[in-house]
């Protein structure tokens, strides 16, 4: 029986050098199967070639104060990795900007229409019930924290690499279906810009710590969620 590309797609994601001998027949079973493979180990080679990568010493990136500005609209090309479905990404320290450089993004919207491309798609399809009982920990790694409102939310959630080192990814049950959210402790942003890639907007979240960024579907809402995320991942506070 022959494996159809939405079910290919999804192994690829989760696992990209499976030997399942009907997983490496699609494989080569036509063009659209082997670009979607070509794009799959790209991604993965540029992540081993960030593993090896050590951090620079004394990388202390101050935080820049931007003033709340108007939404912004940028818009950038279509990504054939846009087709690229979930995998466990492996967790990447932060290197500053030789690591970025090296990682292969230049700015944001290219990170965010390589990394969603290639992880976001597939978490989205798995969301369901808030079944993590240990969001805190993740947020703890950052000396941040989540309020309830928004813990009580995530339906997914783990560590994924962001422009300037290790972040979160999750997605969020909303109204409006399934929402995803990233969350980039060492990354400034343009506080309320949106970024089109592909088919999804991208929505720019300027916190205490770091930022966010909230993607979603044309039809969806996003920006609805901005108060709700920009309150709601705050820094630890710690008796002195």
């Amino acid at each position: 029986m022959s494996m159809n590309f939405s079910e290919f797609i999804r192994q690829l994601g989760a696992e990209p050098r499976s030997q399942d001998p009907q997983f490496l027949r699609a494989r080569q079973s036509s063009p659209e199967f082997l670009q979607a493979s070509a794009d799959a180990d790209a991604f993965e080679e540029k992540l081993n070639r960030a593993m090896s990568l050590s951090e620079p010493e004394n990388m202390k990136k101050g935080l820049l104060e931007i003033s709340l500005a108007p939404i912004q609209t940028v818009t950038k090309p279509g990504w054939q990795s846009m087709a690229m479905a979930a995998g466990l990404l492996v967790v990447i320290g932060a290197a500053g900007i030789g690591w970025n450089m090296n990682r292969g993004w230049d700015s944001v919207e290219e990170y965010l229409a390589d990394h969603y491309g290639h992880d976001g798609p597939g978490l989205v399809a798995q969301a369901g019930e808030n079944t993590n009982k240990d969001i805190g920990r993740f947020f703890s790694r950052f000396d941040v924290e989540a309020t309830p409102e928004l813990a009580n939310i995530v339906s997914i959630i783990k560590f994924c690499p962001t422009p300037d080192g290790k972040g979160i990814h999750m997605v969020l049950n909303t109204s409006e279906g399934p929402v995803s959210l990233i969350y980039m402790p060492d990354t400034e942003v343009t506080d309320q810009e949106l970024i089109v890639f592909g088919d999804m907007r991208a929505l720019m979240v300027k916190l205490e710590t770091g930022s966010a960024v909230i993607i979603g579907s044309e039809s969806q809402s996003i920006s609805t969620l901005y108060p709700l995320i920009q309150e709601s991942i705050i820094p630890v506070l710690r008796n002195v």
